[in-house]
């Protein structure tokens, strides 16, 4: 059973879920910041890779990629962090980016680096399940778990 499953499972509450944008307002914070998630509470942590044109963000966060895009903030990045915390974490790391870095990076070799630092699962908001399949195949592979994301409008 995958550590995301297994908060689900074992939640006596509804999950709580930050949000943190890697490199946001700098590395050291990002570092110190999201160890003291699970001092409070926290169940899972979503990580977001900043990305040039996140459009199913809202402003806010659309600033804080910017920003850490700005300061060279790069998927390479955030593997480098995401290893850094899971060396300080026990709880599931969620990276949340959209489908045009996980292309770029390539699909087996971004879900291969997930696996290899640490990371537990995937949401990439611009990803329909029906589109998703070939990256299905490789977050199976590497035991992770995909988060699709999905409207009352969804069918």
């Amino acid at each position: 059973m995958s550590r995301i499953a297994s908060v689900f499972i074992r939640a006596k509450h509804t999950a709580l879920i930050p949000y943190i944008t890697v490199g946001y307002p700098t590395i050291e914070t990002t570092l110190k910041v999201v160890p003291l998630f699970t001092g409070i509470g926290c169940d899972i942590i979503e990580l977001g890779i900043p990305f040039s044109d996140p459009l199913a963000d809202g402003a806010t966060i659309q600033q804080a990629s910017y920003e850490a895009l700005r300061q060279g903030v790069t998927t390479s990045v955030c593997f480098e962090v995401a290893q850094e915390l899971r060396r300080q974490v026990q709880i599931p790391l969620i990276f949340m980016t959209y489908y045009n870095p996980v292309l770029k990076f390539g699909l087996e070799k971004f879900c291969s680096k997930c696996a290899e630092v640490g990371i537990d699962g995937l949401i990439i908001p611009d990803l329909p399940p029906e589109e998703g399949k070939g990256l299905e195949k490789s977050v199976k592979k590497h035991s992770l778990d995909l988060v699709y994301l999905l409207s009352p409008a969804s069918t």
